[in-house]
């Protein structure tokens, strides 16, 4: 939710109090970007379930055990950071509320529409 302009001077007012008072401990716990955002997050997750992926079909041709674990441990952490990341930026919308979820649908339902134009001149 945004913040109303009297409490973005109340924190601003509160950061200098901040920076006066003990600036070592305020430079080290600002971070100017988070390390590893959302949609980064989503990109690493696409990468590792499509390397476990390639890993199941290596296990297929080995028949070694090891490998087929590895494989699957991998698909679960990459739709695991996928499905974290996709959530995460739903519930990041939430100050519209529904609009998040507007705008998600109607991707899909672009999404949709253009598949079945594609199909219907085929």
């Amino acid at each position: 939710m945004p913040l109303s302009d009297r409490e973005q001077r109340i924190l601003e007012e509160i950061e200098k109090n901040l920076y006066d008072e003990d600036p070592r401990f305020a430079r080290r716990s600002r971070r100017a970007t988070p390390r590893f955002d959302r949609s980064k997050r989503a990109r690493v997750g696409a990468i590792i379930f499509v390397f476990g992926l390639a890993t199941l079909i290596a296990f297929f041709a080995t028949q070694q055990i090891l490998v087929g674990v590895l494989a699957f441990g991998g698909m679960v952490a990459g739709i695991v950071l996928v499905l974290g990341a996709s959530s995460a930026l739903l519930n990041s919308g939430r100050e519209g509320g529904r609009d998040a979820s507007a705008k998600l649908k109607g991707s899909f339902k672009n999404f949709e529409q253009r598949i079945r134009n594609r199909n219907k001149r085929i």
